[in-house]
This record gives C-alpha cells, sequence and structure tokens, in this order.
C-alpha cells in the first residue's frame, strides 16, 4: 500500500469514528419527554373504610409478559399520578376494597413526526359505583392521529386489536 493509500484510510476511518460518536450522542440526549396519567377516585370523603390501589405494569405484548413498575395505595377520595415513556405500552389497574375493579390498556406511541413534549392526559374511576353492569371495566388510551392528541375509548381500538 503507497502512503497516499494509507492517509486516505486513516482519515477516513477516523472521520467514520467521529461521525459515529456525534451520531451515538445525540440520540441518547434527545429528551421525548413523558406523558403524565393523572386519576382520581370518587367517592364519598367521609367513608374512612375506602382504600383503594393503582398499580402500573408495562405490557410486552410480543410476549404478553407484564412488569410491575409502580403501585400507590390511595385512601377514600384521592388522586394518584404517573409519569411513562412514550412508545411502550402499559395496564393501569384500579382495584378498590367497594369491589370496583378497572383496567385501563395504555398504549403511549404516538405517530412518526409528533413533536415529543410533556403531555398529560386525565381519568376519574368512581369506586362506589364503577359500572351498573359489572364491576370490572376495561378501558383503552391511545394516541389519535385525528386529534393529534390521546384518546379513550370503551372499545378496542385498532392499535390495540392482533395483540
Amino acid at each position: 500500500m503507497d502512503w497516499f493509500t494509507r492517509i486516505v484510510t486513516k482519515l477516513y476511518a477516523q472521520v467514520f469514528v467521529a461521525l459515529f460518536v456525534l451520531i451515538a450522542a445525540n440520540a441518547m440526549a434527545q429528551d421525548y419527554g413523558t406523558l403524565t396519567v393523572k386519576g382520581d377516585l370518587l367517592c364519598d370523603k367521609k367513608d374512612k373504610t375506602v382504600v383503594s390501589s393503582v398499580t402500573i405494569y408495562r405490557y410486552y405484548h410480543l410476549s404478553q409478559s407484564v412488569e410491575l413498575m409502580e403501585q400507590q395505595m390511595v385512601k377514600r377520595s384521592g388522586n394518584f399520578k404517573f409519569n411513562l415513556e412514550f412508545d411502550k405500552e402499559y395496564i393501569i389497574d384500579v382495584a378498590s376494597n367497594t369491589g370496583v375493579h378497572k383496567r385501563i390498556h395504555l398504549n403511549t406511541e404516538v405517530m412518526k413526526g409528533y413533536k415529543f413534549e410533556n403531555q398529560s392526559y386525565q381519568f376519574a374511576v368512581d369506586v362506589m359505583e364503577g359500572d351498573k353492569v359489572t364491576p370490572e371495566e376495561e378501558a383503552w388510551v391511545y394516541f389519535d392521529p385525528s386529534k393529534n392528541d390521546f384518546d379513550y375509548t370503551d372499545q378496542i381500538p385498532v392499535a390495540f386489536q392482533d395483540r
């Protein structure tokens, strides 16, 4: 190999390594923000016997497994709050000693090109009444591109089908 080829090869390798380091540093430094989920438990504030728990799981739909992320005990009529990462799936379980149980499937995947920033989503669970037909309720929260925001439904949306 002549001296010119060695210099060009060495220079090319150094530029490649520098470019790789810059791209990796930029990817690690990018902050996508969080989705703050806030919930309110509705019941008689004077009834001191009501105790509820709110548990959040990370859901892995490929393996159909869950990982416990956090659990909070909420007495009487109170509220709770979680900060979740984007582009993941979660299950939020609200259970009360009144017999009400609500499961919320939350998909924080957003459409490509969406400006990531801190977002919030809020909902309420009536731990005294619940659903009149069955105490177990299921809900789905997902990003709706037509609204450019998160939405809620009692029917399984397309985002959760075949998972």
